[in-house]
């Protein structure tokens, strides 16, 4: 017994000094190279540490917030910019990255410290991120390498599982299989309305421009197609990793007392009917109604934007993306801005649209 209690004090000892050296070279790294790491790697937590003890509302965005049309817009501030201008009595920070999404903002919320000075998130809530195309998308590995520094874990800890690709680092050619198994096989399916084509590979496929000499206007054909892929889907709630993403990002804006309000992206529409027609416009709208009605259910501010901005606006008139003019950033931040009134009525300040 004796021996077992010397065996059981020696391992107890060396257990002791392995944690002290561990913290130990936690805060080397954490005082001498964190920093560079972070600003290498991942640098939207570097954002988030010089924001959150001097804003009063972080605005969250992708490439939408700051995208513009260099050659229209006379106006190039971001969606963020143009919400600021009506509170001038609020501190805003802005943490935006091009391709990101729900989940890397998750992590980077819950970095958010108890008692700083942030008071209310504005989250964008992008409905292409919920697709198959980005959900296997070949920038994903990228960005979860990305996010694994921003994860809430000793920062030494992070490093460590970010130099042994302990993160999800399937490579381009197996996202990209998964992505056509989910187009071949993900079935459409509706008592409104019809898809006589129910996958998105069915769908791409048939003819949908013949021209009178023979033969299709390819061009439009393309642009058809990538409507298709970006928006023929019906999101599952109970298996769509976005869904969870949001709603842990709800239930952390609760722990933490932020008021939270989630900005509904405008997608062109207007394209997208003439193009493909009223089933992907009731499929878009239908995925917009699941994410209001289930968000406001939970307590979140959900601005609706779907259908805001119009075709002509879009930078993009040949692909599929979230990238306005000045007009359309203008109103969104209308929107927006209105939303925050509930939060703040009394520094609400009103402006002009400029188109």
């Amino acid at each position: 017994m004796a021996f077992n209690k010397h065996i059981f004090l020696k391992l107890s000892i060396r257990l002791v000094l392995v944690l002290i050296l561990l913290l130990l070279f936690n805060e080397i790294y954490k005082r001498y190279f964190w920093k560079d790491d972070l600003d290498s790697e991942s640098p939207l937590l570097l954002d988030l540490q010089r924001f959150e003890d001097s804003a009063d509302v972080i605005y969250f965005g992708e490439s939408s917030n700051f995208s513009y049309n260099p050659y229209k817009d006379s106006l190039q501030d971001r969606i963020s910019d143009f919400i600021s201008y009506y509170y001038p009595g609020l501190k805003f920070g802005t943490i935006n990255s091009g391709a990101i999404h729900a989940g890397l903002y998750l992590p980077l919320i819950q970095q958010i410290k108890e008692g700083s000075r942030v008071k209310t998130i504005i989250v964008t809530l992008n409905m292409r991120t919920f697709n198959q195309d980005v959900i296997f998308g070949e920038d994903e590995a990228a960005l979860q390498k990305q996010n694994v520094m921003y994860k809430p874990r000793p920062p030494l800890l992070n490093r460590l599982f970010m130099t042994l690709n302990f993160y999800d680092d399937r490579d381009a050619k197996e996202r990209d299989r998964l992505m056509w198994k989910a187009w071949t096989f993900d079935t459409l399916k509706s008592d409104i309305v019809e898809f006589p084509y129910p996958t998105i590979k069915r769908w791409c496929e048939v003819e949908k421009f013949p021209l009178p000499e023979g033969g299709e206007d390819m061009k439009k054909r393309e642009l058809a197609d990538h409507y298709i892929k970006s928006y023929a889907f019906q999101i599952k709630t109970d298996k769509n990793p976005r869904i969870a993403d949001f709603d842990k990002i709800v239930a952390i804006a609760k722990k933490k007392d932020l008021n939270l309000v989630f900005n509904l992206l405008a997608e062109n529409t207007e394209y997208a009917d003439s193009l493909v027609g009223k089933n992907l416009i009731w499929l878009m709208k239908t995925n917009r109604d699941l994410l209001v009605k289930r968000y406001s259910k939970l307590g979140v501010t959900v601005v609706d934007n779907l259908e805001i901005v119009p075709g002509w606006d879009y930078t993009d008139q040949h692909w599929t993306t979230e990238h306005y003019g000045q007009y359309g950033r203008q109103l969104i931040a209308v929107n927006v801005s209105d939303s925050l009134k509930k939060f703040y009525p009394s520094l609400y300040k009103s402006r002009t649209i400029i188109k």
